[in-house]
């Protein structure tokens, strides 16, 4: 029987518990804190993160939401810094991507490492690396949530990561090595790529191309996760072609896969990072 691997109903579950968590912590005295960062005037990055604002309240948590609509590399860098020295915030997001101009690599490397709840800073992405215990990035946490919450086991199988971002394949291909299991990274330019899917036990894509992967590209019992998104209109189409659910032993639907869990993960890196 195939599995669906269900964001929506595992986000609520995951909501109830970390809200349960803010209120202990709030009874020995400890309020969450989470600091939003927002640069430059893009409405959809916008609306994002009020949302984040939004659900964090929703669980007692409390969130900053800070604006920077013109700011310079050396402004949000000190910015960061304060935010870093600021005892009632435990965690600091930096919403990507920044305004046009300003250093991605600046901001997440000015986050101290203990605050870094959203995983993209170069410490937190080489302990990821090293297997050390650190805060991963959203992505690569929804991903292993959903397979502790479904009982799938992500050691000793074959993964094949297709995509090579920052804050998701990369770090999750890092994870994988430190699994009992085998990885495969490719882009999707790849001349090869057919062919490495068709090999995978685990499949993760975040091609943004609408229903890419076929059914006769996989094998039966393939587990499939798609992280890509492609619009038209007021529709959003996945990497993967509906047909491959068929052939799969589990697969994450889009929408409501990985995609409602982000802010959830964040929220619980959170509530991690003030009990620490």
């Amino acid at each position: 029987m195939t599995i669906i691997l269900d964001g929506r109903e595992t986000t609520e579950k995951v909501m109830e518990e970390v809200a349960a968590e803010v209120g202990a912590l709030k009874a020995k005295g400890i309020t969450p804190g989470l600091a939003l960062v927002l640069t430059g005037d893009d409405k959809y990055s916008a609306r994002y993160v009020n949302l984040k604002k939004k659900r964090a309240e929703g669980v007692g948590i409390y969130a900053e939401l800070h604006h920077l609509e013109q700011t310079t590399d050396e402004e949000l860098v000190a910015f960061i810094h304060r935010l870093n020295d600021d005892p009632k915030i435990h965690g600091i997001m930096v919403q990507l991507p920044l305004a046009e101009g300003l250093s991605e690599l600046k901001a997440v490397d000015a986050i101290a490492p203990e605050k870094d709840v959203d995983g993209l800073s170069p410490n937190t992405l080489g302990k990821v690396l090293m297997g050390e215990e650190t805060y991963p990035p959203a992505g690569v946490e929804a991903i292993m949530e959903l397979f502790r919450r479904y009982n799938i086991d992500p050691n000793r199988k074959h993964w094949v990561i297709v995509g090579s971002s920052n804050f998701l394949s990369k770090p999750l291909a890092a994870s994988v090595m430190n699994l009992s299991s085998n990885v495969t990274q490719v882009d999707e330019g790849c001349p090869h790529i057919a062919e490495q899917i068709k090999d995978a036990d685990v499949i993760s894509t975040e091609m943004q191309k609408k229903h890419f992967v076929k059914a006769d590209m996989v094998k039966e019992g393939v587990i499939v996760i798609d992280n890509g998104n492609t619009y038209e209109g007021k529709k959003v189409y996945g990497d993967v072609d509906p047909e491959v659910y068929e052939k799969a032993s589990a697969y994450t639907p889009v929408p409501g896969g990985t995609g409602p869990m982000l802010i959830a993960m964040l929220l619980k890196a959170t509530v991690k990072a003030a009990s620490n």
